[in-house]
C-alpha cells in the first residue's frame, strides 16, 4: 500500500511538471508569435496560381485543375513578411468572428508569399484567398435565382459580376456578356484592384480583381503546442 502511495505521489508530480511546462511554453508561443490581422482579401484566381506554380523556387504541387479554388489556400504578398514568419508551403490558422458576433470560424490553410519579382502579382497589397475560404467565412455564395439587387433586398446579400477572363466558371457564367455572377455579405463593401496598374476602380474589367473590404480575420502560425480549440 505504501509503495502504491509513493507511486501515485511520483505520478501526481511528473503530471504536474509536465503541465507546467506546457503552460509555459503555451504562454511564451502566445507571447511570441506574430499575427496577422487580415481586413481586405482579393479572390485567388487562375493566372496568378499558374504563374505561382512556374515559379521553381516554391516547389508547389498542384492538386487538380481547380485546386486553387477548393484547397484552402491564401497567397500572401512579400510587404506582408514583417507580420509573420510562416514559411512558404507551411499552414497556418485562420480564425474570424462573424459579424453577428455569434461564434468563431476557425480554418487551417496553406500560405504561399508572391515572390517580389513576380510581375504584376507582386503588386498585389493584400492576402489573396481561394473559393472555399471565402465561401467557409460567408463572404460570398453561389448565385440562386436572386440575381438582381430587388430580389435579395430583404437578404443579407448582394450581386457581383465578375469579368470571366482569368476564371474557371465555378458561379454562374453569362457567356454572352463574358461575366461570372455571385452573391456578397452585404457585411463588406468591396472593389477593383488591377495589379498591372496597381490602381482600384469600381468596375469589373478583365483585369480587374474584385477585392474585399471590412474583414476580421486573424492569420497565425500553427505549432505543435497549439491546439485547434484555442
Amino acid at each position: 500500500m505504501e509503495a502504491f502511495n509513493i507511486l501515485n505521489a511520483l505520478a501526481i508530480t511528473l503530471l504536474s511538471i509536465i503541465g507546467g511546462i506546457w503552460t509555459f511554453y503555451k504562454l511564451f508561443y502566445k507571447y511570441k508569435s506574430k499575427v496577422l490581422f487580415i481586413t481586405n482579401c482579393q479572390i485567388l484566381h487562375k493566372k496568378v496560381w499558374e504563374a505561382m506554380l512556374d515559379e521553381e523556387s516554391l516547389k508547389i504541387e498542384k492538386h487538380g485543375e481547380e485546386d486553387f479554388a477548393f484547397r484552402p489556400l491564401v497567397l500572401l504578398p512579400h510587404s506582408m513578411k514583417k507580420y509573420t514568419d510562416i514559411k512558404n508551403g507551411k499552414k497556418a490558422v485562420l480564425e474570424s468572428v462573424n459579424t453577428k458576433n455569434e461564434n468563431n470560424l476557425k480554418i487551417v490553410a496553406e500560405i504561399f508569399w508572391i515572390p517580389e519579382h513576380m510581375k504584376p502579382w507582386c503588386n498585389t497589397k493584400h492576402p489573396l484567398f481561394s473559393l472555399l475560404l471565402r465561401r467557409y467565412f460567408g463572404i460570398e455564395r453561389p448565385m440562386y435565382q436572386d440575381e438582381k439587387d430587388k430580389d435579395m433586398k430583404d437578404t443579407d446579400w448582394k450581386p457581383v459580376s465578375h469579368c470571366a477572363d482569368h476564371l474557371n466558371p465555378l458561379n454562374r457564367f453569362d457567356k454572352g456578356k463574358n461575366v461570372i455572377r455571385w452573391a456578397v455579405s452585404k457585411s463588406y463593401t468591396f472593389r477593383f484592384f488591377n495589379p498591372f496598374k496597381g490602381t482600384y476602380h469600381k468596375d469589373s474589367t478583365s483585369d480587374n480583381f474584385i477585392e474585399y473590404c471590412g474583414l476580421s480575420i486573424v492569420l497565425r502560425k500553427r505549432s505543435i503546442i497549439q491546439s485547434d480549440k484555442d
